[in-house]
């Protein structure tokens, strides 16, 4: 079950630079974030639908969103809006703020749970590195410093 926080309870800075530790993972394209399983039936005519299985980094930065309260319950349903005007190229990551980034999060492991592969796409899409990299530049924007750490491979 996904530990979600309530959307007043804004993150740390240690949290958010937690968080951003997962860059330079997600800024390399020569890692496999994930397999896809294809449907497949076998001689007895069984068959099973597709499915992801995300690679242990993946399954970290997730549990790390979990652990540091940066999910929301209950998202705001705007920003499943906001995260197609994202996927289409429609509106910059430069446009949203921690409280969307936090909602898109939460819609798209939300929305992984019902339809299968959202978390798939949106790192094919560059959509989890636009929002690691726009968290980044809020934290610069209030001035909190960060350690190089956040450049280092995880």
């Amino acid at each position: 079950m996904i530990q979600m926080a309530d959307e007043s309870v804004l993150p740390t800075m240690e949290q958010l630079k937690r968080i951003i530790e997962y860059i330079p993972y997600f800024e390399n394209r020569h890692n496999k974030f994930f397999d896809y399983i294809p449907p497949e039936e076998n001689k007895n005519g069984t068959s099973h639908f597709p499915y992801y299985i995300y690679s242990e980094k993946v399954s970290d930065f997730i549990s790390c969103l979990e652990e540091h309260k940066f999910l929301v319950s209950p998202y705001d349903q705007k920003c499943v809006r906001k995260y197609f005007s994202l996927l289409k190229g429609e509106i910059d990551s430069s446009e949203l703020g921690i409280l969307d980034i936090r909602n898109i999060f939460s819609f798209l492991l939300n929305a992984d749970r019902f339809c299968e592969g959202q978390i798939a796409r949106a790192i094919n899409k560059g959509i989890f590195l636009k929002m690691l990299k726009r968290i980044e530049q809020i934290a610069i924007e209030i001035q909190v410093p960060l350690s190089n750490n956040s450049k280092t491979e995880i």
